[in-house]
């Protein structure tokens, strides 16, 4: 029994080391013997006892961390760096580079702060600005010569005849000869430049076989990289615009009614001439008039009768009441503006019962139902 014994320890023992050998340094061990067997003998060639040889586990491939994809981030500044040129370009038609500009504006936003390029985001602010002073400002025919450029002269300030004449040969005091003047444009003629800026801007954008995301041009390629929240992300971007104003952020005054003038306030100014009491007959006033140190010019509004409104300074329009001079339409109420919900069959996490979630398409979220996406609503 203790040879017999002795006899299975061995066995175990040379067992053990085969083993190890086999794990450690790639040898194969006799179990029975100890001694080395060659590779792919079946048999121990000394005791010819049959080899039992380890199997090895592959090692698990240690998971390396997926790099953030910057594909959308950089088809993105790729982008805005094309429109801003092509905005550039547009420069003489202000209503169209105005729309290319805010279309830019919008998709910056897939760009990250830390690798947004600080001239082209500053430049697209200046020249968006910038453009839209542009729309509101154009050449107006002088309200005093009446576009023609001659000096006006009301005889009826005179000799109380109904009759005018423009005098060849002396320019308009106003507009210096011009026959019009650089100044505000009517809120009217402001919302038509901005919206003739808009559909060329898009017919534009369709030529080119770009996608619409709300009221976002992208290109191809970007649309089809973009989740969810980046599509509202650029959608919110670009606000509905104030259904009052139009994107002008202008609304007529109230006060001159967009005329941009009114009556000159200044005690006994008729039409630009004070007038002065006199006694006597009819013709004898007449002929005081006549005498042109005995007529004065109205000083307050230079002889014209009239003086810029002192509502709109001028300018025929106030700042929007409705939209405090943004131009966009109110934020949605229903999703604060993000254009998204948080999916409430799933929490967020896209999944429900191990399987992607059907209500939000895996996504976590949905788009508003009430704005669709684009956080305003224009109303």
């Amino acid at each position: 029994m203790k040879q017999e014994y002795k006899g299975r320890k061995r066995v175990l023992f040379f067992a053990l080391v085969a083993l190890l050998c086999t794990l450690v340094h790639g040898l194969t061990i006799c179990g029975g013997c100890g001694h080395e067997v060659e590779d792919g003998a079946a048999v121990c060639a000394n005791c010819k006892a049959a080899v039992v040889r380890a199997v090895q586990t592959p090692e698990p491939e240690r998971a390396v961390a997926a790099a953030p994809d910057n594909t959308v981030a950089e088809l993105a500044a790729a982008f805005v760096e094309e429109q801003y040129k092509l905005a550039e370009q547009q420069a003489e038609h202000p209503g169209l580079a105005f729309a290319i500009y805010q279309n830019a504006f919008a998709v910056l936003r897939l760009v990250p702060a830390d690798e947004r390029s600080m001239r082209i985001g500053k430049a697209l602010v200046l020249n968006m600005n910038k453009s839209r002073q542009e729309l509101m400002f154009g050449n107006v025919p002088c309200r005093m010569c009446q576009g023609s450029g001659k000096l006006k002269v009301d005889l009826g300030k005179v000799d109380g005849s109904k009759n005018v004449k423009f005098v060849d040969g002396m320019k308009c005091k106003r507009c210096g000869g011009l026959g019009f003047r650089r100044e505000y444009l009517s809120v009217d003629r402001i919302k038509l430049n901005v919206l003739k800026g808009r559909q060329s801007f898009e017919q534009m954008c369709m030529v080119a076989g770009q996608v619409k995301q709300g009221r976002v041009y992208l290109s191809e390629e970007l649309a089809g990289k973009l989740d969810m929240e980046q599509r509202a992300l650029v959608m919110t971007g670009l606000p509905a615009p104030c259904k009052e104003c139009q994107h002008t952020g202008l609304q007529v005054c109230r006060s001159c009614k967009g005329l941009k003038w009114e009556k000159c306030p200044a005690d006994n100014c008729r039409e630009g001439v004070i007038e002065q009491t006199t006694s006597g007959s009819r013709s004898a006033m007449n002929k005081k008039r006549l005498n042109a140190s005995l007529v004065e010019t109205c000083g307050r509004c230079e002889g014209s009768g009239e003086i810029p409104c002192r509502i709109c300074q001028g300018k025929g329009s106030v700042i929007c009441v409705k939209c405090g001079g943004t131009g966009d339409a109110p934020l949605c109420a229903r999703c604060s503006g993000t254009g998204l919900f948080t999916c409430t069959r799933c929490s967020g996490t896209g999944k429900y019962r191990d399987e992607p979630c059907s209500r939000c398409a895996g996504e976590g979220k949905f788009f508003c139902t009430s704005c669709n996406g684009e956080g305003s609503i224009s109303k």
